[in-house]
């Protein structure tokens, strides 16, 4: 066991799932042509003055909730000041010393089973910066602004993250509560998801913080990952060396992903450097108890509990957590099962066959098509429940199937008559099926010798067989059994 541990503390920063910026009537879509989601304020232009985003406050409300913080009703902004081509204004307006919440936590899950809660120390609302374009020839950047002014809160946690893998475990989880409650898309591609790491290491038993070393603008989870262990293992080896108290200093550095390794970008600043102070075009904002009630009346079931609901149903703690990871996922297990099917039929059909149709053809999954797919698929699993449909015929008409709704006037198909029209409905007839199989025996005597010879599993091509014999007609539960009891009888 290593003599150190890793000390870790992640500031995530979340842009807020607003059509415009925090303080400015300007848009913030992703993707659109550079400095086209600008005015006057954005642009740092004299005699702007900002003017607060009601929706963002109701997000970042929303999200305090969904992480179990404690909201205070008065908080205010102030200027972080750092000079910066993509700053216009030389400042950013943010929250210092009184936040709108602080505490909660994230619970993640453990390698070995467990759980614990991650606190968090603070969440604060505060504006994007610009993007600098570096050009790779011509030894220029260009400054794009369409990023400045988005609005972002900053999840800050405490500094109780113990490796790149429960920091893994931390953003996922992170990223699927406010996810579901809708705060933001999360997607760190897009920029709007962005992490920066300070990294330490101590001796194990210490309670004493080592020198912190920040990580900026990882782009992914697994850069996360990667670059805290990488971090630690470096200072770990300054311990051994003598060296750690010389050789680790408070800087920022950044991630090289080609060559996995952390390098220096500059010196940390600390918050003297900032020179905070209240911003004086900006009111003390005021969160009243009234709006924080109607916000928390509107939070959907949070992921973990309708985890917990659906592993209640009989689900495996594996697939319900599958069908959590997305709300729109979770939501469509739901209305699967609203149909009548068994919880277990409704959870695989969703994973296997749901979600891979609705990635073929997205229109499924949404109205006016939406009702149509879920009370056909419900059909359909009724139909191979009750042992009338194979289930292995029924995922090889699904394309065809569900190509059949009608798009101009959709509604559920009738799903019996479809497959009764193609002679896939399975076949009843005890007689007939005991016909079945005794040809399969008969025509298959070296797979019948390796079942008797102690070959358990070659009994699935008997099966398979039988089922071709019988164009699909016959139901492989009956199959199998009926294929035990004539051996057995010989």
């Amino acid at each position: 066991m290593s003599d150190y541990e890793t000390v870790v503390g992640l500031e995530v920063h979340v842009q807020l799932a607003t059509q415009t910026k925090m303080f400015c009537p300007a848009t913030c879509a992703f993707g659109r042509e550079p400095n086209t989601q600008v005015d006057g304020y954005s642009m740092g232009l004299p005699g702007t003055l900002p003017v607060i985003n009601r929706r963002a406050v109701e997000l970042a409300v929303q999200a305090a909730l969904a992480l179990d913080c404690q909201l205070h009703p008065h908080s205010k902004f102030d200027r972080k000041h750092y000079f910066y081509p993509d700053l216009p204004k030389g400042y950013q307006i943010s929250q210092y010393d009184e936040p709108y919440c602080t505490g909660g936590g994230v619970t993640i899950d453990l390698g070995d089973g467990g759980r614990r809660v991650i606190p968090l120390t603070r969440i604060h609302l505060e504006e994007d910066a610009g993007k600098l374009v570096h050009q790779e020839r011509g030894g220029y950047s260009e400054v794009d602004l369409n990023r400045a002014g988005t609005p972002l809160i900053e999840i800050v946690s405490e500094p109780d993250i113990g490796s790149g893998a429960e920091a893994h475990a931390y953003l996922l989880e992170l990223r699927r509560v406010l996810r579901y409650c809708g705060v933001s898309d999360c997607e760190m591609q897009e920029g709007s998801l962005r992490c920066d790491a300070n990294i330490s290491v101590r001796p194990r038993g210490s309670r004493e913080l080592g020198t912190k070393v920040e990580i900026k603008n990882l782009n992914s989870m697994r850069a996360v990952e990667a670059a805290i262990e990488y971090e630690a293992q470096l200072q770990v080896a300054m311990h051994a060396a003598g060296r750690y108290a010389s050789a680790v200093v408070q800087e920022t550095k950044l991630w090289d992903p080609d060559a996995r390794v952390t390098r220096s970008m500059r010196g940390k600043e600390g918050a003297a450097d900032y020179r905070y102070f209240p911003d004086p075009d900006l009111p003390p904002l005021h969160i009243d108890s009234v709006t924080i009630e109607r916000l928390r009346a509107e939070l959907p079931e949070l992921p973990r509990a309708r985890e917990q609901r659906f592993i209640a149903m009989g689900l495996s703690p594996a697939v319900a957590r599958e069908l959590t990871a997305e709300r729109a996922t979770a939501e469509l297990f739901e209305a699967v099962l609203a149909t009548g099917v068994s919880a277990k039929a409704a959870a695989n059909w969703t994973r296997e066959e749901a979600l891979r149709l609705g990635a073929a053809d997205p229109a499924l999954l949404v109205a006016p098509l939406r009702e149509a797919f879920v009370a056909t698929l419900g059909a359909l699993i009724a139909l191979v429940e009750a042992g009338k449909v194979a289930r292995v015929v029924a995922k090889g008409e699904c394309d065809a199937l569900f190509a059949a709704i009608n798009r101009a006037a959709p509604q559920a198909l009738a799903v019996e008559g479809y497959f009764a029209e193609r002679g896939m409905i399975q076949e009843q007839d005890d007689d007939a099926l005991a016909g079945w199989v005794a040809a399969v025996l008969r025509d298959n005597p070296k797979v019948v010798a390796d079942i008797r010879g102690g070959n358990a599993k070659a009994i699935g091509r008997l099966i398979g067989c039988t089922m071709k014999l019988s164009g699909g007609k016959a139901d492989p539960k009956a199959v199998q059994e009926q294929i035990r009891a004539q051996l057995a009888a010989e």
